[in-house]
């Protein structure tokens, strides 16, 4: 029979449930910013920005389960290399056309009186010709792009002559403070009917998980499960000292996740 250690763990693995989506106070504001420029319909370009493992992905199916009845949704976390490779997409391959002229009337044709949301997740990794013809489109005003991108280069991204003096928003995702992580904590556990083990993260364990997590939405997500699994198997084989989470467990996932050297 599984430990409630192990149980608290198997809680933390980082597959995606809108259930178990914690809103933290910048993921609640950007969920009802993006939700409110999206239904206006009058923001042709969206960018999504935030660090690997803040939860982009997490905002973009919860965007995907609320827009997929009321707009004609597309999604692709695939780089598209070349203008034909993106319209073909945007025809949903319903063509053999290989003329770009003629493939983008066609595209606009299609999308001109449909109420649509065209999400691209990874978008760093679109080539400069298709960034320029996202622009394109957006200028005709039928189009409603969200383009989700790593922070870095999206700054980079939306400063090019492509976006600047384009209709545009950009909306960043942050990271979690101390207080949030501590109400994560406690809120996954008790949906789990582990409520007890909340308990044991007191203050310094929590400025531990700020500190190795770095506030990081999926890192916090990964040192809880290793820490729970240690503790797990510290209670099996008699470690009562590492049976509890403290400053020795802690320092072990992040070890190992290799957030810090041993």
């Amino acid at each position: 029979m599984n430990s409630s250690y192990l149980k608290a763990s198997e809680v933390f693995h980082t597959t995606f449930d809108t259930q178990e989506y914690f809103e933290s106070l910048s993921a609640e504001y950007t969920k009802n910013t993006l939700v409110k420029v999206i239904e206006s319909n009058k923001v042709p370009l969206l960018f999504l920005l935030g660090e690997p493992g803040v939860g982009k992905t997490y905002m973009i199916n919860i965007l995907k389960a609320k827009f997929s009845v009321k707009k004609k949704l597309l999604y692709s976390s695939e780089p598209f290399l070349t203008p034909e490779s993106f319209l073909h997409f945007l025809l949903e391959d319903s063509t053999d056309e290989s003329n770009l002229s003629q493939l983008k009337k066609m595209v606009v044709l299609k999308y001109e009186k449909c109420d649509n949301l065209i999400i691209i997740d990874e978008a760093q990794l679109l080539s400069d010709t298709v960034l320029e013809y996202i622009r394109i489109l957006s200028d005709t005003k039928h189009f409603n792009f969200l383009l989700s991108m790593h922070k870095g280069d999206g700054d980079k991204i939306v400063k090019k002559s492509h976006f600047l003096s384009r209709d545009h928003r950009v909306i960043t995702l942050g990271v979690l403070e101390e207080n949030e992580i501590k109400r994560y904590i406690e809120a996954q556990l008790l949906r789990n009917s582990l409520g007890s083990l909340a308990d044991m993260f007191g203050k310094q364990q929590i400025k531990l998980l700020a500190k190795f997590s770095s506030g990081n939405f999926r890192m916090l997500k990964q040192l809880l499960k290793h820490t729970f699994s240690i503790m797990d198997y510290a209670k099996t084989h008699g470690h009562n000292k590492n049976a509890v989470v403290n400053r020795c467990v802690l320092t072990m996932a992040a070890i190992d996740l290799e957030i810090i050297d041993a």
